[in-house]
């Protein structure tokens, strides 16, 4: 299940570039890593995706450039044919995406159609001339598209341009109605229409009539730019570039597929047949083997036909609640067999997505497709899939990310759409329970643990529904999930008690046994590393003034430090200098010398002034000073931010360098910071990007 990003408030301000890091500097970044000694046995060292999929793509080429793009995670490549794969967003200001398409004579370049659950001018079309490592805006549209997937968008491989080194014809088909996911996050501003590129994508324009092709899935023959787009229409034909449109083929099309193998050759997936013409879509056949595949209320869908054996093909069945079969030919369609996913070498549930493929250029056992919600590969024509390398990871942490005030080896932490994870080595090895026993992952917040042994999580039956503090005491073997309602996500423990735990605004003095409602309290967000003393804060809603306190007793009582005038969302403590971090209304605050003022010199992302979430200090160097703060209707280039100076100063973290090969592009949406008082590694908890951690300047 994919997660929800939570709208914010837009600043306007001019288009500001943050600093760029040296190169050493952006290798400081590496994912956490969910996999333990069982799944390294299998192959599995990083990476479970964790969000939904929603296009892909193998270069037409050599196969070597592979893209994966995800519906609110960000975009990942493979430039080793699927074997490993990175986190590829530089210059990629949109959260998602709905469709992507590789030049067919030149694997530098592609385009990919920019979407997200919220409508933002940051989405419309991106195009990259340097293989994913860096992204530019060609067509700002205020659009959504969070649930679309379709093969919408693609090169006309006659257009190749050889003294301008590229494929200069590129279409795309929009959607007719393009909700937002939720209607309060606003307003998508635009028409069905069909866009057509003729310099490789770095300028579009709308053509006349093209709302009769809205909706399309779309295929170019292979030699002479014909255009066939699968609509719910009909299959229509352009033989003018996309001025004009007759249909080929009445009815629902769900599915058109071309070979350059075979070129006059046309394939379409209707929701009960298959149809295949020899002659350019003049005239089509329906397949008898259709029968085979057909049933009741479960569409056939996304027919793919392998470019170097026409007689590879492969398809799914659209059945109801999740049951989305894949169906696999050798025989150019005469026969059809079921296809199997091997579901071992991964963590988390392999929740069965929609069948989106894409065959290798040369060697037609070679298919790219979804796992649950990470890239798998075929590698005997659709027979078998996958995992397909690693480093796709892109967990949404929900709620805070905190170490075991107790032993910091010791993280357990809580994941929307999915469910817990646990490690007792500090992120070296990890097992994941679901506290809900909902099979597919789950809805859960907050998650603590001062030992391995006992694990508090807020755990909510669905999206926005009441988060209910829920506890295992036996290292996640068996969970009680309470009904006692969380009203902050955040939970945490005292560092000289393990006994003592905190979940919002609930304390347990012997170890999750019983809880009592601190009045006084909203939530427990860290301790003084000297003094071992915690520090909370109190925020009630539709007050104008909120308290940051302090307790040297375990939480039995509490003092107030300061109050302010806004809800205090995070803190960090330099107790020998005297000063109190914190976060309220998306900035950066500090309270010295009895008075609060604003931290100004952030690095600025696209709008301006960063939105912060979250703040840390190194409890070895307390000048060393990290902030996080995610835009969620677009990707803020400058969401992790550190400073050495205690806050004079800052250099942004987030990658705006071109990816190449050393550094990663690591820690992006980031929204929650802490850093391990060991190893001093901050880590960065994201909003559907992943875990990252950056090493310690020191």
């Amino acid at each position: 299940m994919p997660s929800s990003p939570i709208p914010v408030l837009l600043l306007a301000a001019s288009f500001i570039l943050p600093l760029q890091l040296s190169a050493s500097e952006n290798s400081a970044w590496e994912p956490v890593t969910f996999t333990n000694p069982a799944l390294r046995a299998k192959g599995t060292i990083t990476g479970d995706g964790c969000q939904w999929v929603r296009a892909l793509a193998v270069d037409p080429v050599d196969g070597n450039f592979q893209l994966w793009c995800t519906d609110v995670g960000g975009l990942f490549r493979s430039l080793d044919g699927g074997k490993n794969w990175e986190p590829a967003n530089v210059g990629y200001d949109s959260r998602g995406s709905a469709g992507v398409a590789i030049d067919p004579r030149n694997p530098k370049r592609a385009v990919v159609v920019a979407a997200n659950s919220a409508p933002s001018e940051r989405n419309g079309i991106y195009l990259t001339t340097d293989q994913a490592a860096s992204w530019k805006q060609v067509l700002p549209l205020k659009m959504s598209a969070s649930a679309d997937m379709r093969r919408q968008i693609a090169y006309d491989p006659s257009s190749y341009d050889p003294e301008a080194g590229f494929t200069r014809t590129i279409y795309w088909s929009t959607l007719s109605v393009d909700p937002a996911h939720n209607p309060a996050w606003g307003e998508t501003l635009r028409q069905p229409a069909f866009y057509k590129s003729l310099d490789g994508g770095s300028t579009w324009k709308s053509l006349p009539g093209g709302a009769v092709v809205a909706d399309a899935i779309l295929a170019v023959h292979p030699t002479n730019g014909d255009v066939y787009a699968a609509t719910p229409n009909g299959l229509k034909v352009s033989r003018d570039g996309g001025e004009s449109w007759t249909t080929a083929l009445e009815g629902k099309a769900t599915g058109v597929s071309v070979s350059p193998a075979a070129p006059d050759a046309v394939w379409v997936t209707a929701p009960e047949a298959i149809f295949r013409s020899d002659d350019r879509g003049a005239t089509f056949v329906r397949l008898p083997s259709s029968d085979q595949l057909h049933q009741e209320g479960a569409p056939l869908r996304n027919i793919t036909v392998s470019p170097s054996d026409p007689s590879r093909m492969i398809l799914w069945r659209q059945g109801q609640n999740y049951a989305y079969d894949r169906f696999f030919s050798h025989d150019g369609g005469t026969t059809w067999e079921k296809s199997k996913i091997l579901k071992d070498r991964v963590l988390v549930p392999t929740n069965q997505r929609q069948g989106l493929f894409s065959f290798h250029p040369k060697n037609p056992d070679v298919i790219l497709a979804p796992g649950g919600d990470y890239p798998m590969l075929s590698q005997d024509g659709g027979r078998t899939f996958t995992l397909a390398g690693n480093g796709v990871n892109n967990i949404f942490v929900g709620g805070a990310l905190q170490f075991s005030a107790v032993d910091p080896e010791v993280i357990f932490f809580g994941s929307q759409d999915y469910a817990t994870f646990l490690s007792a080595d500090g992120g070296r090895n990890w097992d994941y329970f679901e506290p809900g026993g909902k099979g597919w992952g789950g809805y859960n917040y907050a998650g603590y643990a001062s030992t391995a042994d006992v694990l508090i999580v807020a755990e909510a039956e669905s999206w926005g529904a009441p988060k209910l503090r829920s506890i295992s005491r036996d290292g996640g073997k068996t969970w009680n999930i309470g009904k006692d309602k969380l009203n902050a996500m955040v939970s945490y423990g005292d560092p000289r008690n393990p006994a003592i735990l905190f979940a919002g605004h609930w304390r347990s003095s012997d170890a999750g046994q019983t809880w009592s409602k601190m009045e006084d309290v909203s939530a427990v967000f860290t301790h003084d590393p000297v003094s071992g003393a915690l520090f909370g804060a109190k925020s009630v809603k539709d007050q104008s003034r909120h308290s940051v306190l302090r307790s040297a007793d375990g939480g039995v009582t509490w003092d107030m430090v300061f109050t302010h005038d806004g809800p205090v969302d995070d803190l960090a403590v330099d107790a020998g200098n005297s000063r109190i971090y914190f976060v309220s209304a998306g900035r950066l605050l500090v309270h010295e010398s009895g008075e609060v003022r604003e931290i100004s010199t952030l690095v600025p992302d696209q709008d301006g002034p960063p939105h912060v979430r979250s703040v840390a200090l190194d409890p070895v160097d307390p000048a060393i000073l990290y902030a996080a703060g995610n835009r969620n209707q677009f990707a803020s280039n400058a969401s992790a931010q550190r400073s050495v100076d205690g806050g004079k100063t800052w250099t942004n973290l987030t990658r705006s360098l071109p990816l190449d090969g050393v550094g990663r592009d690591g820690g992006r949406e980031s929204m929650w910071v802490r850093v391990h008082p060991k190893t001093r590694e901050a880590w960065f908890a994201t909003n559907c990007y992943g875990i990252w951690r950056h090493r310690s300047p020191e």
